[in-house]
């Protein structure tokens, strides 16, 4: 058996992305970080690469899948924290002074791909997914518990000229230009903005950066999307247009079966629900949704 300490390194680069971090999370220097890395790579007969940003694991994991069983039952058991993956904007509006017992990744992954694999490798142990694009079925494992809904809306600049507009419709919208956002990451976002003819697709990213994506509607005449969580978390740097996009948003935790009766999980549950509870006071359309 591989001690805690070597696995969550690897594991750790994994998830953050970067040897810095692992060091910053663990507290232990960055060439401990390279020599437990090591260690666990040459145990489990792996190599690691880099791919679209982000590191893969090269060769037969049949034998690590099962070690990470076990490490998950020691995280369980209270030996280390449990791991919580978010949205960015579910991170910021919902998961600051997380409950104890819990440690928040960085919340950056783009799409659903990344976050839905780590959570079927147990490298995270819950996930704390946006709506609506969660995969139709994620496995026979996994239990997905929708916590909340909310609408998803047209969102601009300060003084954009579609703020003159008390009524809008598609039309409108169509002639400013559009948000983009990578091909294929978000699928049923994307087929409701062509179903509208509003897609504009983007270049592929692995990760959220404010540059790349709100920074760009923070100024001139570009539209984007928001929603009553990601607004508020803007300071002011977009205002809401009065038209909604055809689907909801909303958030839910997906987590192992095996994890769902754990009192951890039933604490994490009971805290983010306060969190939506309080939200939805200042925001009725905000939805709590819980089941």
């Amino acid at each position: 058996m591989i001690r805690l300490e070597v696995l969550e390194v690897l594991d750790g680069l994994l998830w953050f992305g970067s040897g810095e971090e692992v060091s910053k999370r663990f507290s232990i220097s960055q060439p401990t970080v390279s020599r437990y890395c090591r260690k666990a790579l040459d145990l489990f007969s792996l190599s690691l690469d880099r791919q679209a940003g982000e590191w893969e694991l090269l060769g037969d994991q049949d034998l690590l899948r099962l070690e990470r069983e076990v490490h998950q039952l020691a995280r369980g058991a209270g030996y280390r924290p449990l791991r919580l993956e978010a949205t960015c904007w579910s991170a910021a509006a919902l998961c600051a002074d997380l409950a104890p017992g819990w440690m928040l990744g960085l919340s950056e992954s783009v799409g659903v791909k990344r976050n839905l694999q780590l959570l079927k490798d147990r490298v995270v142990d819950c996930w704390l997914a946006g709506l609506p694009d969660l995969p139709a079925s994620v496995q026979a494992d996994l239990v997905s518990i929708q916590l909340a809904r909310m609408p998803v809306f047209f969102t601009c600049a300060p003084g954009h000229p579609l703020l003159q507009r008390r009524h809008l419709d598609f039309r409108d919208i169509a002639p400013f230009p559009m948000l983009p956002l990578p091909a294929g990451f978000y699928p049923r976002i994307e087929s409701s903005l062509k179903l509208i003819g509003l897609w504009n697709a983007g270049v592929p990213v692995a990760r959220h950066r404010r540059d790349q994506w709100e920074g760009m509607a923070e100024s001139g005449l570009m539209v984007g999307y928001g929603t009553p969580l990601s607004l508020g978390a803007c300071g002011g740097r977009l205002y809401r247009l009065p038209l909604n996009l055809p689907l909801d948003s909303g958030y839910s935790l997906i987590v192992h079966r095996d994890l769902l009766l754990h009192p951890l999980f039933n604490g994490l549950t009971d805290f983010l629900l306060s969190r939506i509870r309080d939200l939805a006071l200042e925001c009725p359309e905000i939805a709590v949704v819980y089941g």
